[in-house]
């Protein structure tokens, strides 16, 4: 029997909440659905995602299994501790560093360095949609300081690229160049079956939204596109506030809307109570200023909700499925409050064909075997 590949993984979060999202629910699903063929480590905070508190039910500094899939590292981590991650690599002896992400000092700029300097290992970083222009116009003094001194040193030639799909590796060359390694491997995703659907009355609609609250998901322009609704919509909102200061710009715009109009705010979002959220709405909505991937979407679409998204994620072909509405980025509101109202004036008959489309896309869309021989082809190079 052959010896598992060692993969070392470094993230700062390694927990699947719905607080957290993103790259964390896709290396989740990378472990669940490779653990067979891979052994797994990984380093990561010991908090969730803008929390200082201690995640409950882990250790901290020591090695502990993970769902009995992987062996996880939560680290803490300071600026006097910075050379424990040269010993941590020492002991793992990986075949392959698996960096994701860019700009995190401990978990992308640190391990990038210490991995460099081991010639035997293979290092690979993934850009984890940090380089779409959406993602890039966030903080850009700060991202362009560090991908200027990245091709300075000239370290981003020497290593392997991960993108998760064509047009982020259009996005890694544009950026860092060419004539370097890129490796597309897709994201598993979680998928559910389809959910029982609340009757869809003309006039009436329940929207549902579940993501970190930031300018990136743009829930502000979902209000925005509600201002000028007469119909009975009821928007549910779910998760973390991850900017305060958008939050309350957010809040402003809520506070205008009509009575018609109803927003509930919920806060966190357990996955243990995904399927039962999902099942109180009628449909999907984040328009996104950019999506690497998108799990929440996937997950919606699996349970037969449609979706209403922005042209800067994957999901491009909703409309041409008519799986939902995909809407362009640059006339928000506007476009937004269309795709809004004819969800509105839906009647049942044409939303259970739609709820119905939503479940066949992206069962077409993810295929296992498919992105198991693309993680086989990115820890081969």
């Amino acid at each position: 029997m052959l010896k598992k590949k060692r993969i070392l993984i470094f993230y700062d979060h390694f927990y699947p909440a719905y607080k957290a999202g993103g790259p964390v629910q896709s290396l989740v699903n990378l472990v669940r659905n490779m653990y067979d063929e891979f052994d797994f480590y990984i380093v990561c905070k010991p908090y969730e995602m803008g929390e200082t508190t201690v995640l409950s039910n882990i250790e901290m500094n020591k090695w502990t299994s993970w769902e009995n899939k992987a062996s996880v590292f939560y680290w803490s981590y300071s600026f006097t501790k910075r050379g424990e991650l040269k010993n941590i690599i020492g002991y793992v002896q990986p075949d392959y560093i698996f960096i994701n992400g860019l700009y995190s000092f401990y978990f992308n700029i640190l391990p990038l360095y210490y991995s460099y300097k081991i010639r035997t290992v293979k290092v690979i970083l993934s850009a984890r949609g940090m380089l779409h222009p959406g993602a890039l116009a966030q903080k850009a003094t700060k991202k362009k300081l560090f991908l200027f001194l990245l091709k300075v040193s000239g370290v981003h030639k020497k290593i392997s690229w991960h993108a998760t799909d064509e047009k982020e590796k259009e996005f890694v060359q544009k950026k860092i160049g060419k004539q370097n390694r890129i490796i597309v491997a897709g994201n598993f995703a979680n998928t559910l079956k389809p959910l029982s659907l609340i009757t869809k009355q003309p006039g009436q609609l329940i929207l549902g939204t579940i993501a970190l609250i930031s300018p990136m998901k743009n829930h502000r322009a979902v209000a925005e596109a509600l201002l000028a609704n007469s119909s009975c919509v009821t928007w549910h909102i779910y998760g973390g506030v991850k900017d305060e200061q958008y939050w309350n710009e957010c809040k402003k715009v809520i506070e205008q809307l009509p009575p018609n109009i109803n927003v509930v705010y919920h806060g966190l979002l357990e996955p243990t109570q995904l399927q039962k959220v999902l099942e109180t709405i009628q449909v999907f909505i984040m328009p996104s200023e950019s999506e690497n991937f998108g799990h929440a979407f996937a997950e919606a679409l699996s349970a037969g909700k449609p979706v209403i998204t922005t042209n800067t994620t994957p999901f491009t072909e909703l409309t041409n499925e008519k799986a939902g509405i995909v809407v362009d980025i640059d006339q928000l509101p506007n476009q937004l409050q269309t795709a809004i109202q004819k969800f509105v004036a839906m009647d049942n008959a044409e939303y259970e064909q739609y709820s119905s489309n939503a479940a066949k896309f992206i069962n077409r869309f993810i295929s296992v075997e498919k992105l198991k021989v693309q993680y086989n082809t990115l820890f081969s190079i």
